[in-house]
């Protein structure tokens, strides 16, 4: 570290008096031009210094000595353009934006060797692309995911170290899939451009969960006619000898295709994705209790098929006005045959006390399908613009679980369980952002959703219903915010602050009785301030205040089995949490190198808090049942640091590496008795690009984990190694690819709990360890044209809507 801190300690000190050079390149639409090539060159063309702009179209040349230089600039699909020379005296000076002009020529002969890293650090998020990656081929959204760093995937939840609630997000469209799991597990990774880790979400946002995971899907923009065709499949074969299965082999197929055209004014497009899949998920739990061991075994196959599928269009009005639509579809069924096999022995002697095995016979559907309307106005000032979004939705999500139990002794026990789910939400959203002068802006916006949800649960036992367990819960929410938010360049600094407002209003009906009834208004500010040390090196220091808000299912009272002995239950009266965060990093040349952050959450939402009790089965047996309620907490915290490093070796190998250190503290009262814990975590990762030919590229990536504290469970350590090789084929516009992701099929989740009488450890794994063949072709247009990504109103709502 001692390094680290001479070589800021100089920069800053050596710094204090240099000036600067900047400016901003817009498109020809008057529109900020991101990550275009800017050259600062001498009047005799020689080039001094090099940078690329900013998400806004900005850049800075920093320690330029006096004399006359020129700019020039070029952008993808732009024609090149070179500023009148300019006399630089030492002073700061800022130039005239830069107008980079379309280019709608034929690329077929040109080659593009330019290619975006895979991490990427901008302003306010940590940018993965993905689009190149080997690795993202015929895997789905949640496989890729294991490859951020900071991101964990444990059983298909998707969880981030440091936070205590993460949000995700689909940006540059609706998100209408209310289980965001689901659709992370559905979700074809090669259909992504790039995913966005915002740790520290500004005013803009909504306030909802700790961080953001903005998951942005292609979505080509080119002139002419553009088709792609996929196909992805793969065997994944095990032997799962701990819950009695042989050999067997999952699979997967994923066909999928998608067009755009556009003809002047006007822009269509679409896709459609079919993804089928064979799975499994092995629970293993053990619990101790009264002298005597509970030994747990669920062997979980399932398969579904989905459908994905979006259409919509973009009309261009006049120079000022874009009006467009998009229409989603997501229908997912799937059936799954559960199988549990549970012992009671006793710890003193070994002796059998009790024994039963039980079958969980599932059918799921998941079906959506909403509608975003937009309307997007330029203003004669440049850059000012106004976005207007109104998004409805509906989903219907349905479960039917047949549960038979087969005691030792005694009548065999038949469980009916049916869980349907209508849910309906509408947004309405506006955004203006207004330039003031040529280095600050002001954005501002306003935004409101209302959304109902429908819960009916039935349960029936040897025939007759169970009214304790049947239940219908009525939830019904309205969110009205607005916020400010105002960014300025002064020299070396970049500064942005912002401030939402949110009112929550929100009731729930249990059989008619009103069970929670709530009105609320906060206030979450957000600040952050970066100091540019050079052309290269930059501090970056941010807060805010967010809150976590109960899903829709943790406040839903419903007690739902997955075994006999195992359910979990929603609690009605949880409030939400407030968590404040404050993060310093530096980075260098926009790659993160160091990191520090801490967050304060009060109040904390812990989704799995422990309980057990003993219930009389219809034979008489008494059983010891285990359960997971959503409760408050009094307090958690976490201290993060995460350190990176480049891995380059010539033109062959391009990567990074790093390791992330994290301290998690949970301390409360529960239960009757305090639950006060902490451990220290590490997370080593790598991702290493291989370029071999012009032809043939490869991928690895790998991480591995040490023991953590999550919730109430001491977790234990996991790892992955990935591999993949890809080829371009048919004159580039095909490509081949077979990668392997676990190859060590160690991807799994160990745990233990120890509070009061709970003595539980559990091991949970799934089919994480994939073969993947996948092609895909490209053929029509290559002309190129730019385009922004579209965000719609409906965020916020479809991604607090799950199910597991």
């Amino acid at each position: 570290m001692k390094w680290l801190l001479l070589l800021m300690t100089s920069c800053w000190c050596g710094l204090v008096n240099a000036q600067n050079i900047t400016g901003h390149v817009m498109d020809d639409k008057g529109q900020p031009l991101g990550f275009a090539n800017v050259v600062l060159l001498t009047t005799a063309d020689s080039a001094v210094r090099s940078t690329l702009t900013d998400a806004d179209g900005a850049y800075r040349f920093s320690k330029i000595n006096p004399g006359e230089y020129k700019i020039a600039t070029t952008g993808i699909g732009f024609k090149p353009l070179a500023s009148a020379p300019f006399n630089f005296e030492g002073k700061d000076l800022t130039l005239p934006d830069l107008k980079l002009i379309a280019d709608m020529k034929q690329l077929s002969d040109v080659v593009v060797t330019g290619r975006k890293p895979f991490l990427e650090q901008r302003v306010d998020k940590l940018v993965v692309n993905v689009q190149n990656s080997v690795l993202a081929a015929g895997a789905t959204a949640s496989e890729i995911l294991r490859h951020v760093p900071g991101i964990r995937v444990l059983n298909d939840r998707v969880t981030m170290t440091g936070k205590n609630k993460l949000v995700i997000m689909v940006n540059g469209r609706l998100s209408p899939y209310q289980d965001m799991n689901a659709f992370l597990r559905a979700t074809p990774a090669n259909s992504i451009e790039r995913i966005e880790v915002i740790s520290n979400p500004s005013a803009k946002f909504d306030a909802e969960g700790d961080a953001i995971i903005n998951v942005v899907l292609k979505h080509k923009q080119t002139a002419g006619t553009n088709i792609t065709a996929g196909f992805a499949t793969g065997a994944d074969p095990y032997r799962l000898t701990e819950v009695g299965e042989g050999n067997k082999v999952y699979q997967r197929y994923n066909p999928s295709v998608s067009f755009n055209h556009q003809d002047g004014d006007l822009n269509v497009f679409g896709n459609y994705s079919y993804l089928y899949r064979t799975q499994f998920e092995v629970d293993l739990i053990e619990r101790l209790h009264d002298q005597s061991r509970y030994d747990q075994r669920n062997y979980n196959p399932s398969q579904y098929g989905m459908h994905s599928y979006q259409g919509g269009a973009d009309l261009k009005i006049d120079s000022l006005n874009t009006i467009g639509f998009v229409i989603n579809g997501f229908d997912r069924d799937g059936i799954g045959d559960y199988r549990n096999h549970s012992i009671q022995t006793s710890i003193l002697n070994g002796g059998l006390i009790d024994a039963f095995t039980s079958t969980n016979d599932q059918s799921n559907v998941n079906r959506n399908l909403s509608l975003n309307l937009n309307w997007r106005h330029s203003f004669a000032k440049p850059g000012e613009t106004l976005s207007v979004d109104a998004d409805a939705a509906h989903y219907l999500i349905r479960n039917v679980s047949q549960i038979t139990v087969f005691p030792s002794a005694g009548n065999i026990i038949h469980n009916y369980q049916r869980i349907n789910t209508p849910i309906n939400f509408k947004t309405l959203k506006a955004d203006h952002v207004y330039p003031i002068g040529k280095n600050s802006k002001l954005e501002s916006g306003i935004k409101v959703s209302v959304a109902k949800i429908d819960n009916d649960l039935q349960f029936e036992q040897n025939g007759v219903k169970g009214v304790d367990r049947s239940d219908r819960f009525v939830y019904r929410e309205n969110i009205n915010a607005a916020y400010g938010n105002f960014y300025t360049t002064l020299r070396k600094w970049d500064m942005q602050a912002g401030l939402r407002a949110e009112q929550t209003v929100a009731t729930g009906t249990s059989y008619k009785k009103t069970v929670l009834d709530r009105n609320y208004v906060q206030l979450f500010p957000s600040l952050m301030i970066t100091r540019h040390l050079d052309s290269v090196l930059a501090i970056t220091g941010q807060y805010n205040k967010r809150i976590g808000r109960p899903s829709y299912q943790q406040q839903n009272p419903f007690e739902v089995y997955l075994d006999p002995l195992t359910y979990t239950k929603g609690n009605p009266l949880l409030t939400p949490q407030t968590t404040h965060s404050a993060k310093v990093s530096l980075t260098y040349t926009g790659l993160p190198i160091l990191a520090l952050s801490y967050d304060r959450t009060s109040n904390i939402i812990v989704d799995y808090a422990p309980q057990q009790k003993t219930i009389i089965d219809p034979n008489g047996v008494p059983r010891l049942v285990s359960f997971s309620v959503a409760d408050n907490l009094a307090e958690a915290q976490n201290f993060t640091a995460q350190l990176n490093f480049p891995i380059k070796i010539g033109k062959l190998m391009d990567g990074y590496g790093g390791v992330i250190t994290s301290l998690q503290r949970y301390a409360a009262f529960y239960q009757g008795g305090i639950f006060d814990a902490q451990k220290w975590g590490h997370v080593f990762f790598t991702q290493t690009d291989l370029k071999m030919s012009k032809t043939w590229t490869g991928q690895i990536a790998a991480y591995y984990a040490t023991p953590s504290q999550y919730e109430f469970i001491r977790a234990g350590r996991n790892s992955s190694v990935d591999m993949g090789i890809a080829k371009k084929i048919l004159h580039d516009r095909g490509k081949i690819s077979l990668s392997v992701s676990d190859l060590l099929f160690d991807d799994k989740t160990r745990g233990t709990i120890r509070y009061q009488d709970i003595d539980l450890r559990l091991k949970q794994y799934n089919d994480t360890r994939n073969v993947i063949i996948a092609f895909t072709y490209n053929f029509g247009s290559k002309q190129l044209k730019t385009t922004e990504a579209h965000t719609t109103g409906a965020d916020e709502e479809a991604k607090r809507v799950k199910t597991n």
